[in-house]
């Protein structure tokens, strides 16, 4: 019906403008203006870069024998970097600008704006068989040992990144008395392509492996355009602006991590003295982060005036604006990330044989990290503003908005954690002191987000002149038509898996997990706290967004005539959200074993537990505004009788949505061990807290709000 009718507004629009046309023919002097502007830009830009580290080591041995003193402080490094970078930037300004003064004139605008970009960038970083050892040994040497720091790192970036942007106005001015009307017109358009892609991976065999990739994407686009005309006659002017941009962005990331092994082993024989606190960590990252960004503004503003009917004029000269807005965008995001630690090892042996003093501190940890990370943004303003003000005649307003976004975001993301386990062993042989705190941690963590926004504003204001039609002229015409159209299409997919496997041996005991076995013989003193936790979390999440304003006023004021009002809103969504998310937690083993042989003292607190937690959501979020607002006023008294006023007003508002989660947490044969023994060893023994916690929790929600508001005056 809406299409129907539309086409029979533009059959007489046709019918008016060639009428008007013999009045326009009358000028034998008309003026014509044409400014064309066209830029174009093409960048390519790669980067490469490779860092390779083979078998690095870095040994410290330390012997003392009747020798007191203090050692210095030990600080070991081996590192391997690699970074890349490619980056393209396109700045496009373009601007024109006409005038005319006189009688008839012809005024068109074209600008055109077209950019393309590719970004690669790849880097590696590669670190084989590091090893640190630190082994100090002390006989009949009283002193303290120095403070030990042992690290091997590889670390690889890669960043691509496109920055376009791109500034376009026109300005168009007739002014003069002529009758034969113009016809100025201004049809800007642009378009920007941006792929970017950034795979980034690391491996190494011991410590500490961190990947990391990157790629994202920024368009902003702004059109302007601005019309006026001022004189009797026929006037005409059209504005045509159309903004398209696709991005497409992926980010991969690796980091893999095979037999790293930290090992502190301390000797003292006769050698009284406190032992240094020791930290050992392996440690496993990836990241993959891959983003689009999109801004369209989008404004045009027509104004007429001028004296209708005058200078021998008829009073049915036309005047006609059409203003035409459309936009639209695709949006791809995908980021993967994968991250895998096996048979990671971390040991603490210190021997006391006829040394008093105090342990240190003891930390060791083995982790695994992952994350994906996928998000499109998109903002589209567009804005319509028509005015007509003069004498009698015939009146014609067209605005159409139209804009349409699709978005496809995706994140994957998995953590692998095998075999890794977490030793101290403190032996005291006729040596008393106190045991220092002992942290030991297995963790593996993975996490995956998918997101999409998408943002649409729509405004359009149609004005007719307050005298269209004056007494006793009942041949006026006034027609305003408004339409407004916004799609989206979103879907959104994160999925998240975490495995923590801990082997068994031939006889069927753990080989992993975390194990603490203090010794005394003959050594008082007491026990410190002990810490040790296995840990298997993954989460995912998926989100959509969308937010869609909608905004349409016409206004008629004047005499007798005919008065038409059309306005028609429309607004359709639709959104997938998937959320899946597992974790999995094999054999997870905390052992403490404190033993005590002639030794009184105090047991230390212990705190034991095995935790696995899955999570997952996904969300659909839709809000919809639509406001209308027709209003005619006028009188048809002066004696015209065939006054005929329309006013047809249409809202539609659709969505669909749907979400699905699925969360899975598995935890099998978690075991906590605690087993003081004390021989002819007075003494309290220390708190102790074991758990095993499995936790999976889905959560899915739609929801939708749709706010519809039309008004219709007639006076």
């Amino acid at each position: 019906m809406e299409k129907r009718f539309i086409a029979l507004v533009l059959g007489a629009l046709t019918l008016l403008l060639a009428l008007g046309a013999t009045t326009a023919l009358a000028d034998p002097s008309p003026g014509v203006q044409a400014a064309g502007q066209s830029a174009t830009s093409a960048q390519q830009a790669s980067a490469a870069s490779e860092a390779t580290q083979t078998n690095p080591s870095n040994t410290n041995i330390s012997v003392r024998v009747l020798s007191p003193g203090n050692d210095g402080s030990v600080s070991q490094t081996n590192s391997v970097s690699s970074n890349a970078t490619a980056a393209n930037s396109n700045s496009a300004d373009q601007s024109t600008s006409q005038s005319q003064a006189g009688g008839g004139g012809i005024q068109t605008g074209n600008q055109s704006a077209g950019n393309a970009q590719l970004a690669a960038a790849l880097s590696s970083a590669s670190q084989y068989g590091a090893t640190n050892t630190n082994t100090p040994v002390r006989v009949l040497s009283p002193g303290n040992a120095g403070s030990v720091s042992q690290s091997n790192d590889a670390s690889s970036t890669a960043s691509s990144s496109n920055d376009n942007h791109a500034d376009q106005s026109a300005d168009q001015n007739q002014t003069g008395g002529g009758s034969c009307g113009c016809e100025p017109a201004a049809a800007p358009a642009t378009a920007g392509d941006q792929p970017a892609t950034a795979p980034a991976s690391a491996t190494q065999q011991t410590n500490a492996a961190d990947s990391s990739g990157a790629a994202g994407n920024s368009n902003s686009t702004d059109q302007a355009s601005g019309q006026s005309q001022g004189g009797s006659g026929s006037g005409i002017q059209t504005s045509d602006q159309k903004a398209g941009n696709e991005q497409a962005a992926v980010a991969a990331s690796s980091a893999v991590q095979e037999r790293p092994t930290n090992t502190n082993i301390s000797v003292r024989v006769l050698s009284p003295g406190n032992d240094g606190s020791v930290s050992q960590t392996n440690s496993v990252s990836s990241n993959a982060t891959a983003s689009n960004h999109n801004s369209t503004d989008q404004s045009s503003n027509q104004d007429q005036s001028g004296g209708g009917g005058g200078c021998g004029c008829q009073s049915t000269d036309p005047a006609v604006q059409t203003s035409d807005q459309s936009s639209w965008n695709k949006q791809a995001a995908g980021a993967l990330s994968s991250a895998k630690q096996e048979g990671a090892k971390n040991t603490n042996l210190p021997v006391r044989v006829g040394s008093p003093g105090n342990d240190g501190s003891v930390s060791q940890s083995n982790s695994v990290d992952s994350h994906a990370s996928a998000d499109n943004s998109n903002g589209t303003d567009q804005t319509a503003h028509q005015d007509e003000s003069g004498a009698s005649g015939t009146s014609v307003q067209t605005v159409d908005q139209a804009a349409k976004d699709e978005q496809l975001a995706a994140a994957l993301s998995a953590a692998k954690q095998s075999d890794a386990s977490n030793h101290n062993s403190p032996l005291r042989v006729g040596s008393p002191g106190g045991g220092g705190s002992v942290d030991q941690s297995n963790s593996a963590d993975s996490t995956a987000s998918a997101s999409n926004n998408d943002r649409t504003d729509q405004d359009a204001e149609q004005s007719d002149p307050p005298s269209r039609s004056t007494c006793g002229c009942n041949s006026g015409v006034g027609i305003q038509v408004l339409g407004q159209d916004a799609d989206s299409k979103q879907a959104s997919f994160a999925g998240s898996a975490t495995l923590q496997v801990f082997g068994k041996s031939e006889c069927g005991c753990s080989t992993g997990g975390n194990s603490n076995g203090p010794v005394r013989v003959w050594s008082d003193g007491s026990d410190g706290s002990v810490t040790q936790s296995n840990s298997a979390d993954s989460t995912a999440s998926a989100r959509n967004w969308n937010d869609t304003d909608q905004t349409g006023r016409q206004d008629q004021s004047g005499g007798a005539g005919i008065a038409i009002q059309a306005l028609g809103q429309q607004a359709k969504n639709g959104q997938l959200a998937v959320g899946l998310s597992a974790a999995f937690q094999i054999d997870p083993s905390n052992h403490n074993g404190p033993t005590r042989v002639y030794s009184p003292g105090n047991g230390g607190s212990v705190t034991q537990a095995n935790d696995a937690s899955s999570d997952a959501s996904a969300d659909n979020w839709n809000d919809t505004d639509q406001t209308a607002g027709q209003s005619q006023h006028g009188s048809g008294s002066c004696g015209c009788a065939s006054d005929v006023v329309v006013q047809a007003l249409g809202q539609s508002a659709s969505s669909l949505q749907a979400a699905l989660v699925l969360s899975k947490a598995f935890q099998s044969k978690p075991h906590n061990a605690n087993g003081p023994t004390s021989v002819w060893s007075s003494g309290n023994a220390g708190s102790s807290t074991q758990g095993n916690h499995v936790g999976s929790e889905a959560s899915g929600e739609n929801r939708d709000d749709a706010d519809q508001l039309g008004r219709e005056l007639q006076a």
